[in-house]
C-alpha cells in the first residue's frame, strides 16, 4: 500500500478495514474450497482495497490538476 492509500484508509476509519487487516490479508490467495472463511474474508479486503486505490488515484489526479490550472 502506498502512504496515500493509508492515509484514506485512516480518514475512512472503518471498525474493520484498517491498514494493517488490509496488509494482511489483500495479497493472500486462499482456496474457497479449503478455507470458505479466509477466502471470503481476503475477497472483501481486496474490494475494499480496490474502493480505497481508486479514491488514492482520483484525489492525486484532482491535486495535479489544482497545481497544473487544469
Amino acid at each position: 500500500m502506498t502512504d496515500r492509500e493509508k492515509e484514506v484508509v485512516r480518514e475512512i476509519n472503518h471498525p474493520l478495514y484498517t491498514v494493517e487487516f488490509l496488509e494482511q490479508w489483500i495479497n493472500r490467495n486462499d482456496n474457497v474450497f479449503t478455507n470458505a472463511i479466509a477466502a471470503l474474508q481476503a475477497m472483501g479486503a481486496k474490494g475494499f482495497y480496490a474502493a480505497v486505490e481508486i479514491l488514492a488515484k482520483k484525489e492525486g489526479q484532482e491535486n495535479e490538476a489544482t497545481q497544473t490550472g487544469k
